[in-house]
């Protein structure tokens, strides 16, 4: 990320005495990692220099160490540093809002209009076949906030992983966060194992020329060991902003990714990165790429460094569409609009952006109901004129009907009810209150496992409509989903 820097003086390097070689090179690396961030720092904050003029001095000036072999110029103003001893170092340098003390104003705030030039074209337009196709949403309800920089510099109030866990919530998720140190090389390794639906990654983010680095959490104050226990790591330095200083860690990449998310494909997760080069066309081909081959549905980041204020004024604007039951390219679309940009916020594969937030409901094992007859889990989707429901069961549902009743007008009663039984479904219309003898359409329900499926159209069922208020109740068990009130979904 590129950030807006306190003024800051210049540290005391380490001094150390070392046991082993690899010690008095960690002392050696650690001293010239920490000046060429103060540097930059100075340059760019104090003395007004361009960043990309700034790191070019400081490539230069690693250049002239004997200590450095090579250094690498990466897009985004990044170094890759190799040294004559074999080690490496990844300097995260691009941080091109260093040079103002001013933050920029709320995404929400800013009223700059967009030339029609400018207009964003619809991510995707969908012709849909005659055979049966499923709107993309995800198949789990465990989603997973992943923030390294919880305690660093944060722009939105309350902080940004809080309001993307509240929005999540509201469509009936269940969210882990993984906080800071929390946010670590084991947590990571673990993403694929905890079957998430939506996954959001927050974080320095770079472009590795085919393939993307994401730095996690812990931080080390020095140059840590070449060995981080985990494959597909390389070691890295950023500055801190809470602490004042330079730090180091691990990035994971895509080889890290293709090890250890093996274990299980993904449930037709949204990853969300909040983060520099997220979709960077030269960082597609690794994590990315393995990632949505592996089970992922759509992968969604900025193209470029993006700023603090962008990136979290932007995540809260995507998770705030989201939770209004948009699309990915809906809620792209509207961070876009704000006109804090370029980078752009960008969804891969661009085939994509119809993927959406499934609505979820869970219910408790009631001890009243057989595991068969007592609702375990809602899920509901709404897409291609629609509704897809998928009702799960303690155990494999066994029952003769059920009802799935449907409230339109807002009055807490309902006005449509599903008939749901074993291989199909019967919707009819109310005729007059408590009286549903209008049918007006029948579809196929499929059973598997513990799960009960059907689909039915939403304007023949529901009418002109865009909003459904659902409710579940079994007659012969009296099982109840939700156990009161209703679940929304719009259309």
């Amino acid at each position: 990320m590129k950030f807006v820097r306190k003024c800051c003086t210049m540290v005391c390097l380490l001094l150390m005495s070392a046991g082993t070689v690899w010690g008095a090179d960690a002392v050696r690396i650690t001293q010239l990692a920490s000046k060429v961030h103060l540097d930059l720092n100075q340059l760019v904050k104090v003395r007004k220099v361009l960043l990309p003029v700034a790191v070019g001095q400081q490539k230069a000036f690693l250049l002239t160490q004997p200590d450095v072999r090579e250094v690498q110029e990466l897009k985004g103003n990044n170094l890759m540093v190799r040294f004559t001893d074999g080690n490496e170092l990844l300097m995260f340098l691009g941080e091109d809002g260093l040079g103002t003390t001013d933050q920029m104003a709320p995404l929400q705030m800013r009223t700059e209009a967009l030339r029609p030039a400018q207009q964003l074209t619809p991510v995707e337009r969908i012709d849909y076949p005659v055979f049966k196709v499923f709107p993309c949403a995800p198949k789990s309800m465990n989603a997973l906030i992943f923030d390294c920089l919880e305690d660093d510099y944060n722009v939105v109030s309350p902080k940004i992983w809080q309001q993307a866990k509240s929005d999540l919530e509201s469509l009936g998720y269940t969210v882990t966060t993984r906080l800071n140190n929390s946010a670590n090389l084991a947590n990571a390794a673990q993403i694929d194992n905890g079957e998430y639906g939506v996954v959001m990654l927050r974080g320095h983010g770079g472009n590795l020329g085919g393939d993307f680095g994401f730095l996690v959490r812990p931080w080390y104050p020095s140059y840590p060991p070449a060995s981080s226990g985990y494959a597909g790591t390389i070691r890295a330095s950023a500055y801190n902003h809470a602490a004042g200083a330079t730090q180091f860690g691990y990035i994971i990449t895509g080889a890290f990714s293709s090890t250890y998310w093996a274990d299980k494909a993904f449930p037709s997760t949204i990853f969300f990165l909040e983060s520099c080069h997220g979709t960077d066309p030269g960082a597609l081909p690794g994590m990315p790429t393995w990632t949505t081959n592996h089970g992922a549905s759509v992968w969604v980041g900025w193209n470029e460094s993006v700023s603090f204020n962008c990136g979290d004024n932007g995540t809260d604007l995507f998770f705030q569409k989201m939770k209004e039951q948009k699309t990915v390219a809906e809620a792209v679309d509207a961070v876009y609009a704000t006109g804090c940009r370029p980078p752009e916020l960008v969804a891969f594969p661009s085939t994509k952006g119809g993927c959406q937030l499934a609505v979820w409901s869970a219910d408790a094992n009631e001890l009243s109901a057989p595991d068969s007859r007592d609702f375990k889990l809602l899920r509901l989707v709404s897409g291609m004129g629609r509704l897809y429901a998928t009702i799960s069961f303690y155990s494999a549902p066994v029952f003769d009907e059920f009802f799935f009743y449907v409230d339109t007008s807002d009055n807490a009663a309902a006005e449509v009810l599903v008939k749901c039984h074993g291989n199909n479904v019967e919707v009819y219309k109310q005729t007059q209150p408590g009286l549903y003898n209008n049918k007006v359409y029948t579809g196929i329900a499929t059973r598997n496992g513990n799960d009960y499926a059907f689909d039915i159209p939403w304007d023949i069922s529901f009418g002109a409509v865009s909003t459904a208020r659902i409710w579940l109740y079994d007659m012969t068990s009296l099982d109840r989903l939700p156990d009161s009130g209703s679940v929304t979904l719009l259309k």
